[in-house]
């Protein structure tokens, strides 16, 4: 439920209490969120060149882009994740 809320605030830009409630949990996890995203990247880079990432994992090869994109994302004034 939240991700379709999340998701309807960003076609439509139209805000309740419930997505307000939604910005603030995300400004209070964002970081920590980047950082878990760095570390799975990381993970997923050493499994592929050690060849144990293929036929294993059911997440796309964007992670590395996925996790790049949320860490320039989360830097906020200058503050790195």
């Amino acid at each position: 439920m939240d991700r379709e809320r999340l998701r309807a605030w960003l076609e439509s830009s139209v805000e309740d209490d419930g997505a307000r409630m939604l910005f603030v949990a995300v400004r209070r996890n964002l970081n920590r969120i980047a950082v878990d995203a760095r570390l799975l990247a990381d993970v997923a880079q050493i499994l592929q060149a050690e060849g144990r990432w293929e036929g294993r994992a059911r997440l796309s090869g964007r992670l590395g882009a996925l996790a790049r994109e949320i860490e320039e994302k989360a830097r906020l004034h200058g503050r790195k994740p």
